[in-house]
């Protein structure tokens, strides 16, 4: 099939930066602490080059089984990210705080449950059911995608243990990505997915990709100094400490008696 020169762009543009962003990961040694989000780049730049060659080359029909199946594994490894990040930001001390797990679970809980009740109720404008329920799928994960990043980053918030880190850049871009996402599913969900599809798709890529640029700049640079836990955490860790001293006396004082 021929590729528009628009398309062709894109789609340059995209291998470009997914590829620099890979680098910048790899060279800086980001992907130590950001093993999955890595994974997703990595799979991205390989993903694009297969899509462009079977979309020049193959059959509709084989574009379409490639294109699926990718996007189920783009899919798993976004929300495999949504708990890197989190774990990330709640664990400053190197395990979970017990009040930050709980409420993350919480409200991710909250948001999926939702998320799926919307999208059930949706009637997309497709031609049949089966691409009504393909446009039920897309609008699930879009929601789910940005209700759990959004519970990540005010639970971290709420807690003070987030400031200008490394994860809290990541966060922030995923966030804006989901919203542009989300939208673009929206009216798919609402005119039909040929409603200006072109326009859209265009918006939507233009979106990722500004993202992906604001990565590899945030990403290459050295992570800034974490800001100071909150009063209210640090009392609550020093409390934890207390307890824990407390407990290893009187460990002390049994093995001696």
């Amino acid at each position: 099939m021929k590729v528009p020169l628009t398309a062709l762009i894109l789609w340059a543009a995209g291998f470009i930066e997914h590829a620099s962003l890979l680098f910048v990961l790899v060279v800086r040694k980001r992907w130590k602490t950001f093993p999955i989000f890595t994974a997703l780049i990595g799979f991205n730049t390989f993903r694009t080059i297969l899509l462009f060659i079977l979309y020049k080359y193959g059959s509709l029909h084989t574009y379409w089984l490639a294109y699926s199946g990718a996007s189920l594994i783009d899919l798993a490894l976004q929300l495999g990210i949504i708990v890197e990040l989190a774990r990330v930001a709640l664990k400053p001390t190197g395990t979970w705080i017990k009040d930050a797990k709980n409420m993350f679970l919480l409200f991710g809980i909250a948001g999926a449950a939702v998320a799926a009740v919307i999208a059930y109720f949706l009637h997309p404008s497709s031609s049949s059911s089966l691409d009504s329920w393909v446009e039920k799928g897309n609008l699930f994960s879009a929601m789910l995608t940005l209700e759990l990043f959004a519970s990540m980053l005010f639970t971290s918030t709420q807690l003070g243990l987030l400031g200008t880190s490394h994860v809290m850049r990541l966060g922030q871009g995923w966030a804006v990505w989901a919203i542009a996402d989300l939208i673009s599913e929206g009216i798919y969900s609402h005119f039909g997915s040929e409603w200006h599809q072109g326009v859209i798709d265009s918006v939507r890529i233009l979106a990722y990709q500004a993202v992906t640029i604001y990565w590899i700049v945030t990403l290459w640079r050295p992570e800034p100094k974490r800001r100071t836990l909150s009063p209210e955490m640090q009392a609550y860790l020093d409390s934890l400490h207390g307890q824990l001293q407390s407990q290893l006396k009187r460990v002390s004082s049994i093995e001696k008696q």
